[in-house]
C-alpha cells in the first residue's frame, strides 16, 4: 500500500509510463496475486483509497457513498484481477487528467466501469503494438546475424539443383542447421 500509493498518479504520467511498459512488468503485483498472498481484503482497502482520491479529485456536488466505493472495488478486483497495482494508478491518473470524460454534477459508478472497459482496450492494443514491435526487432535481430548465410532464390536453386545432382557439399548446405 505503501509503495503503490496516490503520489505514483502522477509519477507515472510523468514518465511517460505505457500501458504496455506497465502490463509486462512482472515486479508490480497484480490485483490478483495481491488477493491471494494477503487476502481480498487487502486489494479491496487498497482500490478503495484509490477510487477515493478520485472522487476527493472531482468537484461534484454528489460524490460517490463508501458503499459504492467498495462494492465498485469488489467488482474491480473480480473483474480485473489480472491488472496490477501500477496499472490501476495510472488508469486514475489519467481519469483525473480527462482521458475518460468528465462527471457531471454526480461521480457515476458507472462511468468509472466504463473507463475502465477503454482502458482495458487501450492497454491490448498497446500490447499488441509492442508485441508487434519486439516481433521485427527479433527478426531483425535474426537477420544481422544470419549476415553472410544468407542467399538469393536464384541461389538456392542453383545450390538444389547440385544437390540433386549428387554434390555433397550442396546437400550439406540444404541441411537444417541443428
Amino acid at each position: 500500500m505503501e509503495d503503490y500509493n496516490q503520489d505514483l498518479q502522477g509519477k507515472l504520467l510523468r514518465i511517460g509510463a505505457t500501458h504496455a511498459g506497465l502490463a509486462i512488468n512482472n515486479n508490480i503485483p497484480s490485483l490478483g496475486l495481491l488477493s491471494s498472498t494477503y487476502g481480498d481484503e487487502t486489494p479491496i482497502e487498497w482500490l478503495v483509497i484509490q477510487f477515493g482520491s478520485l472522487n476527493d479529485f472531482a468537484e461534484v456536488k454528489s460524490k460517490i457513498s463508501n458503499g459504492q466505493i467498495y462494492e465498485l472495488a469488489n467488482l474491480v478486483l473480480s473483474e480485473y484481477y489480472y491488472l496490477n497495482a501500477a496499472e490501476i494508478l495510472f488508469f486514475i491518473g489519467r481519469f483525473k487528467m480527462g482521458y475518460y470524460g468528465t462527471f457531471y454534477g454526480a461521480i457515476d459508478p458507472m462511468k468509472i466501469t466504463n473507463a475502465l472497459m477503454k482502458y482495458v482496450r487501450e492497454r491490448r492494443q498497446d500490447m499488441e503494438r509492442y508485441e508487434k514491435e519486439q516481433c521485427r526487432i527479433q527478426l531483425e535481430k535474426e537477420i544481422q546475424e544470419r549476415g553472410n548465410n544468407r542467399i538469393s532464390y536464384v541461389e538456392y536453386l542453383e545450390l538444389k539443383k547440385r544437390a540433386e545432382s549428387g554434390d555433397e557439399e550442396a546437400q550439406r548446405l540444404l541441411k537444417k542447421p541443428v
